[in-house]
């Protein structure tokens, strides 16, 4: 399954980042003029704002039986279902290497501060169902009829 952000998160990532490359490129051009090292360092400006809205287009997580492949604003990161913890709420995958190494990767495209509350919302949805999709592979032990788990008494 595919969970990305919804689109009015992406179109004001997408936006974001175009401005920012703009504004870089309008300074450049306004302070130095049409000079070859700043045109030069406009173009990589301008190519950089192009590949992170289009990052910022494709974050997300895709999750199945395999594992999970986490897309964020510049990296992307493929974890095997047996090496993952657990998703946690920041919203973060908690995994180990094959070496037994403990790893956290964020998953950035469900993570906000000062968002809409349809967006945030939305994003604590898509981090529950991640966690009901870990949940899924650690089974839970069932009480048999012969040993019928005794109550905690309180204090």
């Amino acid at each position: 399954m595919d969970l990305k952000p919804q689109l009015i998160s992406r179109i004001a990532q997408t936006v974001l980042w175009l401005a920012l490359a703009g504004i870089v490129i309008g300074y450049l051009i306004d302070t130095q003029g049409f000079e070859p090292v700043p045109l030069a360092i406009s173009g990589l400006a301008l190519a950089l704002g192009v590949l992170l809205a289009v990052r910022s287009q494709r974050m997300g997580v895709r999750y199945g039986p395999d594992g999970i492949e986490v897309r964020g604003i510049l990296l992307s990161r493929r974890i095997p279902r047996s090496q993952i913890v657990r998703i946690t709420n920041f919203p973060a995958v908690r995994w180990t290497t094959e070496a037994g190494k403990g790893r956290w990767t964020p998953i950035f495209a469900f993570y906000g501060i000062g968002q809409l509350a349809s967006v945030e919302r939305y994003n604590q949805f898509c981090i529950l169902q991640l966690q009901t999709w870990d949940e899924e592979r650690h089974p839970k032990p069932v009480p048999t009829p012969n040993n019928p788990r005794r109550q905690r008494r309180r204090k």
